[in-house]
């Protein structure tokens, strides 16, 4: 689903790096040069210019038709939701035997695979529809799969899919042979380092579920946990002149840094003003999540509209014996960005009104991790995340792409907690597969 959460937007944020992606497909195909972005530093590039409309004017990439049809569709209308794959499948389910797979850290398709197994699994068709998620950025199974940035798996896990899960079932259905008998899902634990099968996926989740989603509450001084939370407020000052990088500068999408971006250690940010950082106490037991954690904001700004990033994160310890620079490590397990103007619609957008506070709630993409004893579980909080994303002019305009440099402010966005405004995300939280701990 191109505007939900992969290619082209995540919840109707714009995602700036694929613009020279879109040039290259479509507009000089490889026979000459891209037009030129200015300096090295792509934050200042986008930052400089305005808004994404801004920049595809600039480069020209405004003439593409792909580009104008993109413009003439900000919102979740009829033109994105007649291609999405799992409203597609919904409609007219598909019976070939098929795998679904997906990166946990798929930097450019997080979202299209899972609802669409979700969407077959959902019409009685999981027989032969089979879910995998692996260790993997985008593409990932096409290459080698021992490692993702500085994390070691057990062994090539690509390898391990391609020939235990993807060639029994070529081989069953293209050769005649025997029976692939592949699991119905098989999802990678990235707290345990193993492969986990399973019959059934999530194993928590709102309803339907054997274990039901699990609020971790955002509470006083940075803290966090599955207690409710004392009545109060978190304010940062969300400024477009100054917005929060996704990576550390200088942002380059040619440095080398795009595949593995996901797994970034996320002090990067971790102290900004901006952003909003909650954190349990150091773990005494380990904590199992498996399923899709669901962001839920009361936020209020002096805005009209804002972008809400919501991180899931895995703290190390701060000493690491083997790797030193691994100690304190903050792996995001999960993270999305929803842009405020749809939290009543995606397909009809509103301003928000200033200073009232207003639910946000959108799920994160899925997980199957363990936080270990000796780690904390971090929720992070922030409203910009730049250049991956277009940023909120925070004044409410009928067409972000079209928004001038004049509309583009500060505001002053408070995060709720506790009491009937409680801002928590719901973790899928299940016990911890005790025989997987004694197998370790």
């Amino acid at each position: 689903d191109g505007w939900m959460g992969d290619d082209w937007f995540h919840y109707g944020a714009f995602r700036l790096a694929n613009i020279a992606w879109l040039g290259s497909q479509t507009g000089y195909k490889g026979a000459g040069k891209a037009p030129p972005t200015g300096g090295y530093d792509d934050y200042d590039n986008f930052r400089e210019v305005g808004s994404a409309g801004d920049w595809a004017k600039k480069s020209g990439y405004d003439q593409l038709p792909y580009w104008q049809r993109m413009v003439s569709h900000p919102a979740y209308d009829g033109f994105w939701q007649g291609q999405a794959l799992d409203k597609l499948l919904a409609a007219n389910p598909s019976n070939v035997p098929t795998i679904w797979e997906q990166g946990l850290w798929d930097q450019e398709d997080m979202y299209g695979a899972i609802t669409a197994w979700e969407a077959l699994k959902a019409k009685g068709k999981m027989g032969n529809n089979h879910l995998v998620m692996g260790p993997w950025r985008h593409s990932q199974i096409n290459r080698e799969g021992r490692e993702l940035g500085p994390f070691k798996w057990d062994g090539d896990t690509a390898l391990q899919f391609r020939e235990q899960m993807i060639l029994p079932l070529f081989n069953q259905y293209l050769k005649d042979g025997p029976a692939a008998n592949l699991p119905p899902v098989a999802i990678y634990n990235t707290g345990e380092n193993h492969w986990d099968r399973l019959s059934t996926w999530p194993l928590a989740c709102q309803q339907g579920c054997a274990a039901p989603l699990k609020p971790i509450y955002l509470g006083a001084n940075g803290s966090l946990g599955f207690d409710a939370a004392a009545r109060g407020g978190d304010s940062y000052v969300s400024d477009p002149a100054k917005p929060v990088p996704h990576l550390p500068r200088p942002v380059n999408f040619n440095d080398g840094r795009w595949g593995d971006w996901l797994v970034s250690d996320q002090r990067g940010v971790d102290g900004r003003p901006d952003v909003l950082t909650y954190q349990t106490p150091v773990l005494t037991e380990a904590v199992r999540v498996s399923g899709a954690p669901i962001a839920d904001l009361f936020a209020r700004t002096t805005g009209t509209d804002a972008d809400f990033i919501v991180k899931v994160i895995d703290v190390a310890p701060a000493e690491n014996a083997t790797d030193a620079k691994m100690g304190g490590y903050q792996l995001a397990i999960s993270q999305d960005i929803f842009r405020g103007r749809y939290r009543e619609s995606f397909a009809k957008p509103s301003a928000i009104p200033a200073n009232k506070v207003q639910e946000y709630r959108f799920r994160l993409p899925t997980v199957n991790h363990v936080f270990q004893p000796g780690h904390r579980i971090m929720v992070q909080v922030q409203s910009s995340q730049f250049p991956l994303y277009d940023r909120n002019p925070q004044t409410y305009v009928p067409n972000i792409f079209l928004a001038k440099k004049e509309d583009y402010r500060p505001a002053t966005i408070t995060v709720e907690r506790g009491g009937a405004s409680a801002s928590r995300v719901w973790l899928p939280v299940v016990p911890v597969d005790q025989s997987a701990i004694a197998a370790r």
